[in-house]
């Protein structure tokens, strides 16, 4: 057979339809570990990595502070000497890459606010099975590596990354976070806040491109308890399930809360008569929100004193339930705004779940903020201040 001639067209150039469509057939042969078509293979695995995150916010200043406590577990053949870990917010500090890359009046970045952005970092420790380890780390732009003493073995081994953290809130975080001016009070959107593991995977090993804004987010798997400690005037809604709204809502919202999650149709949890209302909001100067999510890449959070918020069940299809729920200013309520956010994001998920997949989360967040739109799967944030497009249209 003729193979990989070169075949000339009729203007007497060369065209050789391989090089047009390559590849056309697997490009590589298949492993243990995955098929020659991508598909998992019969020894296949994934890292994991769980964290437990404490987090403050602090209005004055506009800084996110913490402490976040990563379980990173090797499920790989390969023994780790060294892990890597994603510091997206070190896009925001002057000297970054990013920094220097990124068009003024770009989308990403920091839209040329002098903002004295990126992780303080403070107290990194590493532990196996509760004794401290010895490691070097190096911090080079939006990673972190961490050089340990003994490398992390193989095939389910465990080990614990602790440490201290804080940044400031840019006002335009590369369009994935930041905060917004309303009339009742500002909006916290916070999304790529706490140091992530990156990724090591059977295709390249470490994944650890730089963050540019730009970029969307390969993350491991893993549990998230997070709390979050907010002025107690403030709202703030977050990724999984809310642990506690016995202790952040009033006794009035709580049962509004409750009975959304038997109702098919809106219930307003703080309507917008009541945002100005002192007895809305419990009396007490500040709040600690508290949130799990299972078997997730990703969390973010949102908050706000000006926040409407309205929640309504979701029926899934194997008659589990989950709860839809929004977070808006009054500037972005009504009919033809984000009043109508719980209808749709209800009918969105009821719709795709019975079509595709089941949504397997506790709680779907709509926010309105100044974000033009994140979506980390179980959180939505989009600009709230244009108007909401009906699902569909």
């Amino acid at each position: 057979m003729a193979g990989h001639a070169q075949q000339v067209g009729r203007d007497g150039g060369n065209y050789d339809p391989h090089a047009a469509f390559s590849p056309l057939f697997y490009t590589q042969n298949g492993n243990e570990y995955r098929g020659a078509n991508g598909y998992p293979g019969a020894k296949y695995w994934q890292n994991r990595a769980d964290y437990n995150i404490t987090a403050n916010l602090d209005t004055a200043t506009n800084t996110v502070s913490g402490t976040v406590t990563i379980t990173y577990k090797n499920n790989s053949p390969t023994a780790l000497p060294y892990l890597w870990l994603q510091l997206d917010q070190n896009l925001f500090a002057q000297e970054s890459r990013g920094n220097s890359l990124i068009a003024a009046g770009s989308r990403y970045g920091a839209r040329g606010e002098k903002v004295d952005g990126g992780y303080k970092i403070e107290g990194l420790a590493v532990a196996q099975k509760s004794k401290a380890l010895k490691f070097t780390s190096l911090v080079e732009d939006t990673r972190m590596q961490i050089r340990l003493d003994q490398p992390l073995a193989g095939d389910g081994e465990s080990i614990t990354i602790k440490m201290n953290f804080s940044f400031v809130v840019p006002i335009n975080g590369s369009d994935r976070m930041g905060h917004l001016a309303t009339k009742n009070g500002e909006i916290y959107a916070i999304a790529q806040w706490f140091p992530r593991m990156s990724v090591y995977d059977d295709v390249l090993g470490w994944n650890t491109l730089p963050y540019w804004g730009a970029g969307e987010f390969y993350c491991e798997y893993g549990d998230v308890d997070f709390s979050i400690t907010a002025p107690g005037n403030h709202i703030v809604m977050g990724s999984g399930e809310l642990l506690n709204p016995q202790e952040v809502l009033t006794a009035e919202q709580l049962k509004r809360w409750n009975a959304a999650k038997s109702s098919d149709t809106k219930v307003a949890i703080r309507s917008e008569a009541e945002v100005n209302d002192r007895s809305s909001r419990p009396a007490k100067d500040k709040l600690t929100w508290k949130f799990r999510i299972k078997n997730t890449r990703d969390v973010a959070w949102a908050s706000s004193r000006s926040f409407v918020l309205d929640a309504a069940r979701i029926n899934l299809p194997s008659g589990k339930k989950s709860l839809a729920v929004a977070a808006h200013p009054v500037e972005s309520n009504g009919q033809d705004g984000y009043g109508r956010a719980v209808e749709y994001i209800k009918a969105s998920i009821e719709y795709y779940s019975n079509k595709w997949f089941e949504y397997p989360y506790p709680m779907a967040v709509n926010v309105a903020s100044n974000v033009g739109g994140w979506s980390i799967l179980e959180l939505y944030s989009v600009d709230g201040r244009q108007k909401m497009v009906a699902p569909g249209a």
